[in-house]
């Protein structure tokens, strides 16, 4: 992924909390060491992780599975070039957001497939509902607890990176579900490359050739002893071995099927991504549009080198309105335009 995303590294430190003035010394060191686990993410670092994971997408390796075997590694090789000085590693960082990423993503799925039940009208995604209905969620889902009253930006983004593909027509996991792929996709991690691996037929059917047996007629002579020195064939070694190729064959037909309708389903992912990408173009200048500080002629120049990189693109539109006029400002400063 060349120049997928073009920022100044800037990683802000953590806030540590110093603890009242009475805190003893054991718990200010135990507090840092947790705070060390639980690190918080910035804004940048958050878009940058959604762009990195929509890009994998892209490139296909994601399976109704989950993401292929070394994902993690590449995102955090991403990340780090985004982010030279990050302290962002696979874990406990990378696996733990992404992780409750997808579980706040098949709870959002589930709560928005409820009869009346969506998004305000407000435009800052959070969620709207009677009291009766969000009792019923927290019975269902005790994840979604404290879910009502927060923002969910990153909701369209989840839906195409989490989500299931397009072409299969499938609906959304459950939160348990989840959790469980999420720890099969981790354990598939540690088989790196198995992934890529390709079942051929020479592979499958035995070099050993066939060779039928033909049974001889016993001579007059033909003793008791001669008789358990050549004991009559086996009639049905020829029907065995005709069964057993036949289950290969349908073995490898199986094979051959699944690995088509990966190929369809990344097909199908690259496709819907290209048309996503189509829609967010046609918003940009509606958004340079509010910013009255530009020029006509520096809206077109920057409309321009936005909608020519993707990863820039997907960072404006992830970007809250308020904060799209500094990341503009930044872009035309690294252009030259200002």
């Amino acid at each position: 992924m060349a120049d997928h995303r073009q920022f100044s590294p800037s990683v802000p430190s953590a806030n540590l909390s110093q603890g009242t003035q009475g805190s003893n010394q054991y718990r200010r060191t135990s507090y840092r060491k947790c705070d060390r686990a639980r690190r918080s993410w910035s804004d940048r670092e958050d878009v940058a992780l959604i762009g990195a994971l929509k890009e994998l997408v892209a490139q296909g390796w994601k399976s109704d599975n989950g993401f292929r075997s070394g994902y993690q590694k590449k995102l955090e090789h991403w990340l780090k070039t985004d982010f030279p000085n990050t302290d962002l590693k696979v874990s406990p960082h990378i696996t733990s957001k992404i992780s409750a990423w997808k579980k706040n993503y098949y709870s959002l799925a589930q709560i928005l497939e409820r009869s009346g039940v969506g998004f305000n009208e407000q435009g800052d995604f959070r969620i709207h509902c009677d009291d009766d209905q969000w009792d019923q969620i927290v019975r269902q889902d005790k994840n979604a607890r404290c879910m009502r009253w927060k923002s969910w930006p990153y909701w369209y983004d989840w839906k195409y990176i989490f989500g299931k593909d397009r072409a299969s027509g499938g609906g959304a996991e459950g939160v348990s579900e989840a959790d469980k792929n999420f720890v099969q996709e981790e354990l598939a991690g540690d088989a790196e490359g198995y992934g890529d691996y390709h079942v051929f037929f020479d592979e499958i059917l035995s070099d050993e050739p066939f060779h039928p047996t033909v049974a001889a007629e016993p001579g007059e002579g033909s003793t008791s002893r001669s008789q358990q020195e050549n004991p009559p064939p086996k009639k049905c070694s020829r029907k065995r071995k005709g069964s057993d190729e036949g289950d290969v064959l349908l073995k490898l037909l199986s094979k051959l099927h699944a690995e088509t309708n990966s190929r369809l389903d990344t097909l199908s992912s690259r496709i819907g991504y290209d048309m996503d990408l189509g829609k967010a173009r046609k918003e940009i200048f509606r958004h340079l549009d509010n910013m009255p500080e530009l020029s006509d002629a520096q809206k077109y120049d920057v409309s321009d080198i936005i909608g020519k990189e993707n990863s820039r693109l997907e960072i404006f539109m992830g970007l809250s309105d308020a904060k799209k006029p500094g990341y503009v400002i930044r872009v035309m400063e690294k252009e030259h335009l200002i």
